[in-house]
């Protein structure tokens, strides 16, 4: 089955983070399995650009940090959020991450921080 345009970027996205050594999760997950980077659909998803041909897509990106102590749950988001920068690619832009928060799922509390990103895409 031939794969669109919008399906292959959202993967090579998640495929280059995962080379780097990165667990990612291109869908929301019914289940959460710390620590992941968690994609989904960021606001507006496709935006037509407005020099030139193309589109931007955006990303929310989900950092989830294992179960820990306050401090060493930090330290291990922190260090998520850095292998992140370092193994984001040229063509995609990291627009902003926002402050670390309690995610309350599976009947757990993780610390997590969102990123978001965009690319410029070609349909």
């Amino acid at each position: 089955m031939p794969v669109n345009e919008i399906t292959a970027s959202r993967l090579e996205y998640a495929l280059a983070l995962t080379t780097a050594g990165i667990k990612v999760s291109s869908f929301i997950p019914e289940r959460v399995v710390p620590p992941v980077v968690i994609m989904s659909p960021g606001s507006p998803y496709l935006e037509p650009v407005t020099v030139g041909d193309g589109w931007t897509m955006r990303f929310d990106l989900m950092v989830v940090a294992a179960t820990a102590v306050n401090v060493k749950a930090t330290e291990m988001l922190e260090k998520a959020l850095e292998a992140l920068i370092l193994a984001n690619p040229d063509y995609a832009i990291i627009t902003s991450i926002g402050q670390p928060y309690a995610l309350q799922t599976n009947n757990a509390e993780f610390l997590a921080a969102n990123v978001a990103v965009t690319l410029r895409i070609n349909i």
